[in-house]
């Protein structure tokens, strides 16, 4: 950030080559590289006069840092080149009992110095409050868990940089960039709702948006015709030049199919990548928001890929930027055979590259791309291993890694269960932890290793109570599973999965107060979670207020806009404040999603609304909404042509409606409505009850109908055709239900004689026509 005091340090620092970053250091401590150790850094760094050059070594050492640990090149001095007794020391201090950091981290004394310098200052400038919300960043990417302390001190430090004064007086595309910086911590601390917050202010400071747009184009080597592709496209008002250099990404591996093409081929040669290094990080942070989903509908996977390529084909990005959009593709190709191997290629040419020969520059955008650390781009690779079968390598990838707990998990994937116990034990005897025990406890399936992870943690482990509310929800005791999740969210509060299943399962206590307090806790998290908001109505209406339930249906649908059960909960709550305008729009809606949807009580509601000119929740009468009911059930009924209750609806509407009668288009609905129940009569006492009330109602019309009309003549034959059907198969049905109730087949025999007097009638009525 150009601060004043940056830019001075620029200024006095201008000529050293970018990404040399321990040159740096030797250069301020004055020492040979020989001679260097951690103790004489220490005392190097403190005997700097000035605070402008001990800012500048501390951002070095911090940047040493995240290259031996984030991005390469490996640069160390040979004192960093193992983890010296200092380096597990200091990762040894900054774990907790319940949350450590990861055991092979390099130079973490030297990160621990820059953490330290940055945390102990009383006033700090704008750009040394950065810094430190980086060290906290980082500090988290590190541990095994979120840390809620961590958390909070990220959250101030966000807050005193947004309010100081020198914010608002950067160039647009420093502000943008140190905006999606936070954006992305929120993301990693799972707080969904402020990272969209940051990154829509960033977006609306550049004027950025972007479009996903067809374009035609082929797939394949063999495709003959162009057909329609999916490509984003990016739009920035503000005319920004974009200041960051370029750094050297990780090479490009072809696909090299025998048919599907590296790329799309568009038609029109004219389409240009329109990703910048600038408007790159809001597409990585979508696809990550995407890629939370745990199950990816095809057409949010293609999205995703086009977000994805725009940047990948771009070739002109930071390292962080393109090294994170080729892990995140990866991640969502490697179940494509045919992609498969160009995932594994890619990866490993990822990993291969952090040891890279020359000097270069890396660490530009790490803060605005998400990338993670290096073992875990390495995990993401014995991930692959895994997938494709091969257990042994995976294993051997995880064991030098020292990823215990995938490594225990690739064992039970493998089926070696008492392989993957013994190493369990065998760690265990080196030292308890507690999640050792939980490991352990998922490993057996045995709770007494999880009461023992929360007794040996001293009843601080959200791990441990997490892990047994789950066993307890797995074998149907809700009760004693959501005591056990709130134990755990009350020592870990950033778990926004585990809000959401608390609230599932006091729901089915149930414990409804609790319940909405669970799902208000997840929404906080991520105010766009259909589930969340539906989940949350479902828990207001059981309490009575249909009106609150209203709304949070209304917000579960804007997020889940083609999800019909979603919409289906909004219509019925919309029905039942009478708000027709909304339920006439969602009834449609949910049919246009392409669902064969029949709602009787729905139907009748409208029905009711209008024939009785019901007063709608905004003051309206129901007979305003006449024509738009109509509407509906001529377009309903074109698209579900079997449902005997939208046929009896539409029919009703056209007999019952004072002053809007058509006695001849209700007959012919009734008459839809008797075929479309007409199939099984013999087979269902349902169907039966159906077509007799409805020969019943079409008698009566029938009967009543001018002799004069030139359609009472076909109308009789209809009826007596529907009647001797009905005698017919009900017959049929009398004698299949001759082990039933008395009553039952009684009303039936009734129901039988009434329609044999109603075909004499009709019989009768045709001599005279």
């Amino acid at each position: 950030t150009q601060s004043k005091e940056s830019s001075g340090i620029n200024a006095e620092y201008g000529k050293i080559k970018c990404g040399t970053y321990w040159a740096i250091i030797k250069q301020l401590s004055g020492q040979e590289e020989d001679e260097l150790c951690y103790s004489k850094l220490e005392e190097s760094f403190e005997s700097l006069d000035t605070e402008s050059s001990r800012l500048v070594f501390a951002v070095s050492a911090l940047n040493v840092f995240v290259q031996n640990n984030f991005t390469g090149p490996l640069r160390p001095a040979e004192f960093l080149e193992s983890i010296s007794t200092e380096d597990k020391a200091a990762t040894k201090r900054m774990s907790t009992v319940n949350n450590a950091m990861y055991p092979l981290v390099k130079c973490t004394k030297l990160f621990e110095m820059c953490q330290n310098y940055f945390s102990s200052r009383g006033s700090l400038s704008l750009t040394e409050q950065l810094f430190r919300l980086r060290c906290l960043f980082i500090h988290q990417m590190l541990m095994d868990d979120l840390s809620t302390d961590l958390f909070e001190k990220a959250e101030q430090v966000i807050t005193i940089i947004e309010e100081h004064k020198e914010f608002l007086d950067l160039p647009k595309d420093v502000r943008c960039k140190i905006l999606v910086e936070f954006g992305f911590v929120y993301l990693y601390f799972q707080q969904i709702s402020k990272s969209r917050r940051y990154m829509d202010i960033a977006k609306k400071l550049i004027g950025f948006d972007f479009n996903l747009t067809g374009a035609l184009g082929k797939r394949t080597k063999y495709q003959e015709k162009f057909l329609p592709q999916l490509r984003v496209e990016t739009i920035i008002e503000e005319n920004i030049a974009d200041s960051a250099p370029l750094e050297n990404e990780p090479q490009t591996i072809e696909l090299n199919d025998d048919t599907l093409l590296d790329r799309i081929s568009f038609e029109d040669k004219n389409i240009k990548n329109s990703v910048t290094n600038l408007t790159a990080p809001f597409l990585i942070h979508i696809a990550s928001l995407k890629l939370k989903d745990y199950v990816l509908e095809e057409m949010l996977r293609e999205e995703v890929i086009a977000f994805l390529e725009g940047i990948i084909e771009g070739r002109t990005f930071s390292y962080c930027i393109a090294t994170h959009a080729y892990c995140l593709r990866s991640r969502l190709e490697k179940n494509s055979i045919r992609r498969l191997s160009r995932c594994m290629e890619q990866l490993e040419e990822v990993v291969l590259g952090f040891d890279c020969k020359k000097d270069c520059a890396r660490t530009g955008s790490l803060f605005q791309s998400g990338l993670p650390p290096m073992w875990k781009q390495q995990k993401l690779l014995a991930e692959m291993y895994t997938s494709i079968g091969s257990h042994k390598s995976a294993l051997d990838m995880y064991e030098k890694l020292e990823l215990k707990e995938e490594q225990i998990n690739a064992l039970i994937g493998a089926g070696r269960y008492e392989a993957a116990e013994k190493l369990t034990r065998s760690l265990i005897t080196e030292g308890e932890t507690p999640k050792l025990y939980c490991i352990l406890g998922d490993t057996t399936q045995d709770i007494t290793h999880y009461e023992r992870a929360w007794e040996l943690s001293g009843e601080t482990s959200a791990r441990a109570m997490k892990s047994l509310g789950y066993h307890y929800f797995n074998i149907k005791e809700p009760r004693r599973a959501l005591n056990c999740m709130l134990k755990s969210l009350d020592c870990n509060y950033l778990q926004g999965g585990l809000w959401f299943t608390a609230g599932c399962t006091a729901l089915s206590v149930p414990d409804l107060e609790t319940a909405v307090k669970c799902f208000q806790s997840s929404l906080q998290i991520d105010d766009e979670s259909s589930q969340a908001w539906s989940n949350l109505g479902a828990c207001y209406e059981k309490m009575g207020d249909i009106h609150k339930a209203f709304n949070c249906y209304k917000e579960a649908a804007r997020y889940s806009y083609n999800e019909w059960r979603v919409w289906d909960n909004f219509l019925c709550a919309a029905a039942q404040v009478k708000d027709f305008n909304n339920v006439i729009f969602a009834y449609r809606h949910i049919i246009n999603t392409g669902q064969k949807y029949s709602n009787k009580s729905i139907l009748n509601c409208l029905v009711s609304a209008v024939r009785d000119n019901m007063t709608s929740v905004n003051g309206e009468p129901g007979t305003k909404f006449y024509d738009r009911v109509l509407d509906l059930f001529k377009f309903a009924s074109s698209k579900v042509t079997t449902s005997f209750d939208l046929w009896k609806a539409y029919a009703v509407m056209h007999l019952d409606v004072k002053g809007k009668e058509n006695v001849g288009k209700g007959i012919e609905y009734l008459i839809k409505a008797y075929h479309s129940a007409s199939l099984h009569i013999e087979k269902s006492l349902e169907d039966f009850l159906k077509c007799t009330e409805c020969s019943k109602v079409l008698h009566g019309y029938i009967m009543a109908e001018s002799k004069e009309s030139y359609t009472y003549a076909q109308h009789l034959q209809s009826l007596k055709s529907i009647l001797q059907i009905l005698i017919t198969k009900g017959h049929r049905l009398l004698e299949s239900m001759v082990d039933s109730e008395a009553e039952v087949t009684e009303t039936i025999r009734e129901y039988l004689g009434k329609a044999k007097v109603h075909l004499e009638e009709v019989e009768e009525a045709q001599l005279f026509v």
